[in-house]
């Protein structure tokens, strides 16, 4: 059961990220990785609040526990790609925006998940 979870939320997970990237990348027309960006913010968010409140409401089954937050969330996410992007910054010589797509993501993703986290604990 878990692996037919893992798989299913895996292929809805990279569906999801697939379609909310492309979207904001075309809605921004930017050279700039801002699709990726979104859906590592996004999912950040979401990863948070998502795996406290499981957590500290017992109401999900371990099964669905892993199944959304690995098999999702690992496929939503896309640091993978976050990684490729910022070495192609580099190479290219755009270090300027290498360093602010570093900076943004990492940051801005412990700040979503620490947020995502404390929204969780409120209810």
């Amino acid at each position: 059961m878990l692996i037919f979870l893992l798989v299913v939320f895996g292929a809805a997970g990279t569906l999801a990220r697939y379609g909310l990237q492309g979207l904001v990348q075309s809605w921004t027309g930017s050279m700039f990785p801002t699709g990726t960006l979104v859906v590592n913010l996004l999912g950040c968010f979401l990863l948070g609040g998502v795996a406290q409140f499981s957590f500290q409401h017992l109401a999900f089954p371990p099964e669905w526990r892993i199944a959304i937050t690995v098999g999702f969330f690992g496929a939503f996410t896309t640091f993978s790609t976050f990684t490729w992007e910022t070495v192609r910054m580099l190479e290219d010589g755009a270090w300027p925006s290498a360093i602010l797509y570093l900076g943004v993501s990492v940051m801005g993703g412990l700040l979503a998940v620490m947020l995502g986290m404390r929204l969780a604990n409120a209810f």
